[in-house]
């Protein structure tokens, strides 16, 4: 039964690369994790089958310590996991006072379509919320010919939100950072804000903001690209995990 399991984990895992690649390209972010998670089976599949037609007993702490790891391992994923939905589908109160738009890839001076939603979401509250100011937040990376800040600036611009609601960001290269300079320029940590980002990202987008100061955040959820949504929900885990080892949250 472990042996199936396994095989079917790995063909299951090197498909779903094969759609990530297809649809997105090779450089898609965590895109690696499929492939080497299908070889991972593959290999190990071999060596269980090895063990079984030899009739090879390991010792019993081996096998007790691989289970506890394994344990271990999917109560921990699970736990997160659980937390990243839970606060995956989070609406802002209206009339905040400020809206964090949080950056996202930039290829070239042109938006990806992860940032696309996040701004289409912001403009629908901004619209709808004409008191509240907006943070767009995002430096300069790799393959951007300008900061993730000023491409989301001049979107908002050309969907009707005026100038003068528009503050910008432009340092940041990560969420902590994100929220740390955003933090700068609203310079009260009990004003209202609502964290404009992927469903996937609201908890540990929320958990940093929280962990910095805040006192009145909440997150506004906007959709992800449905092809791409288990990788985007199991590549947070990790997220997590990692923020919280280096003590962002």
């Amino acid at each position: 039964m472990l042996l199936g399991f396994c095989l079917l984990i790995g063909i299951l895992s090197l498909f779903y690369y094969g759609i990530i690649v297809s649809y997105a390209g090779f450089s898609s972010s965590f895109s690696w994790f499929w492939l080497l998670v299908g070889i991972g089976c593959f290999v190990f599949s071999i060596l269980l089958h090895y063990i079984i037609k030899h009739e090879i007993v390991l010792p019993k702490y081996l096998r007790m310590a691989a289970i506890m790891i394994v344990a271990a391992g999917f109560s921990i994923f699970a736990l997160v996991e659980g937390a990243i939905i839970y606060h995956a589908n989070q609406k802002a109160d209206a009339n905040v006072e400020y809206l964090i738009v949080l950056g996202a890839q930039v290829r070239g001076t042109r938006i990806t379509k992860t940032l696309k939603k996040r701004l289409d979401t912001a403009v629908t509250y901004l619209k709808d919320n004409p008191k509240t100011i907006a943070i767009v937040s995002g430096g300069q990376g790799a393959g951007e010919d300008i900061t993730e800040a000023e491409a989301m600036r001049k979107y908002l611009l050309e969907q009707g939100i005026t100038e003068d609601r528009i503050r910008k960001e432009e340092q940041s290269t990560n969420t902590d950072k994100n929220i740390r300079f955003s933090k700068a320029i609203i310079q009260d940590e009990n004003a209202e804000v609502a964290i404009v980002t992927n469903g996937f990202h609201v908890y540990r987008a929320l958990q940093i903001a929280k962990k910095q100061g805040f006192q009145n955040v909440r997150g506004l959820a906007a959709p992800s690209d449905a092809r791409l949504l288990i990788n985007y929900y199991v590549r947070e885990v990790f997220g997590v995990i990692k923020d919280k080892i280096v003590g962002n949250l």
